[in-house]
């Protein structure tokens, strides 16, 4: 490599030794390196001039506004750091802005938290619809149900009684049917009739007047549950079965086939509360209470009750959807009564637009009668008080607020928009209590009950 930078005497076209500066060693310092490097005798020094001519090597000239001018790095002699005063100002400061922010934050939360409290985290295990399956017939429904339907004779030592039926809710015995079957039996015992001929003394469980289901047992296993479907699937003009014992309890199961007429009627009961029940034209006779209404796929859909009776209308028949059933026996089974059922706690009228303008009311909504004493309304409404608005959603008739609580569990928080009589609205955030109910059912034989009472005369829903 010496003796290509060599000089030869007499060559015009040797190549020239470039310089070195060695002036200004910052310069040098900081300029780019090259390949090459910059000789002096036998020794090598760094190139820290720019070349004037690169064509030895291969590389164009840099144009001259091209350099690249460096200036020198000069130390901070001014810089005061911040006092203890002010990084303590900064940080008081700093702490205010992220308390403020995660209140703010947790405050929207907690507003949007306020909304349908659906019962989260509830696995009430219904079965899904068969997709892309054919509809089985009506005996081979009846077939694959028959085995979980039971007839129920109610009676007791004065010689009162009344005929239901009943579905096996477990293979261990359980039996779901209607509490209103054992309403006009004091201190009732049961018998319990199954599909191959067997007859079994039951003992009661629970009861629940409001959803009108109970719970009775059999000290034995192995019984064929129904497999129940998920009532939130059925549409209407869907073809159902109900089976049941409408003439006696002992005799085998019959059979009724149907529509869907409407998946969820809201029916009135004489206790001022109301359900979405399915409504159904297949027939549902006296005895038949507490059966099986059933899709063609052979799930249980719905438990039925007693045929609308008493008024003018043909071809009604109720059941009370599975999804209403089921959280509703888990608790009779596990807890002996409802624990989980939310209530507003008022008594009310309902003001719809009609009846706005006939009375002369200035709002719609829920007139309030009364305030009961747990409801956490109290002693921030009063009767004559509107409800006009639920969650932010107005409350054009008494199902918005009802299909709400319904869809809530007890603890659940709601927003009530209320308008005073004096015109003032105000909103309240509350927490909806607890409505537990009563059974039907009585240790005590009441002497006047009517004696022979069977075929389960109960006017469902109205009552006697």
């Amino acid at each position: 490599m010496d003796d290509f930078f060599e000089k030869k005497d007499g060559a015009d076209n040797a190549p020239q030794e470039p310089e070195c500066n060695t002036e200004n060693p910052v310069e040098a310092a900081t300029e780019p390196a090259y390949s090459d490097n910059c000789f002096s005798g036998n020794e090598f020094t760094p190139i820290t001039e720019q070349r004037s001519d690169y064509s030895d090597f291969g590389t164009s000239t840099p144009s001259p506004q091209n350099k690249i001018n460096y200036s020198d790095i000069l130390p901070v002699t001014d810089y005061k750091p911040m006092s203890r005063g002010l990084k303590l100002f900064a940080l008081i400061m700093a702490a205010v802005i992220l308390l403020t922010g995660v209140s703010v934050t947790g405050y929207f939360l907690g507003r949007n938290s306020i909304s349908y409290g659906t019962r989260k985290n509830v696995n009430l295990n219904l079965a899904a619809k068969p997709k892309e399956t054919d509809e089985m017939t009506a005996s081979e429904v009846y077939d694959k149900v028959n085995a979980s339907v039971v007839g129920i004779t109610v009676y007791n030592t004065a010689g009162n009684g009344s005929q239901a039926s009943g579905v096996f809710y477990s293979a261990d015995g359980y039996i779901v049917t209607n509490d209103h079957i054992y309403s006009e039996v004091g201190a009732p015992k049961f018998k319990v009739y199954t599909s191959d001929g067997k007859e079994y003394d039951a003992k009661y469980v629970a009861g629940d007047q409001v959803s009108d289901l109970a719970i009775l047992k059999i000290d034995a296993s192995g019984f064929t549950p129904a497999q129940f479907g998920n009532s939130d699937e059925i549409i209407c003009g869907e073809n159902v079965v109900a089976i049941g014992r409408p003439s006696d309890a002992a005799h085998a199961s019959s059979i009724t086939k149907g529509i869907i007429s409407s998946t969820a009627r809201r029916v009135k009961t004489t206790s001022n509360y109301s359900a979405k029940l399915i409504q159904t034209d297949s027939a549902i006779n006296p005895g038949s209470s507490g059966g099986a209404l059933v899709n063609m796929y052979g799930q249980v859909i719905g438990i039925t009750s007693s045929k609308l009776a008493g008024v003018s209308y043909d071809s009604v028949g109720y059941a009370i959807p599975t999804k209403t059933m089921k959280r509703i026996c888990e608790e009779l089974i596990s807890k002996g009564k409802v624990v989980s059922r939310a209530k507003l706690g008022i008594t009310y009228t309902a003001i719809n637009s009609v009846s706005a303008e006939i009375n002369g009311y200035d709002y719609i909504g829920l007139y309030i009668a009364s305030v009961a004493e747990d409801s956490d309304l109290f002693g921030k409404v009063n009767a004559g008080d509107v409800i006009t608005r639920i969650n932010g959603i107005e409350v054009t008739s008494d199902d918005v607020v009802l299909d709400i609580i319904e869809e809530s569990s007890a603890g659940d928080k709601v927003s009530v928009t209320v308008v005073s009589k004096t015109g003032r609205e105000s909103t309240f955030d509350i927490t909806l209590k607890a409505n537990t109910g009563e059974s039907s059912y009585s240790s005590e034989i009441n002497s006047d009950s009517s004696s022979g009472n069977s075929g389960g005369t109960f006017d469902f829903p109205f009552g006697e």
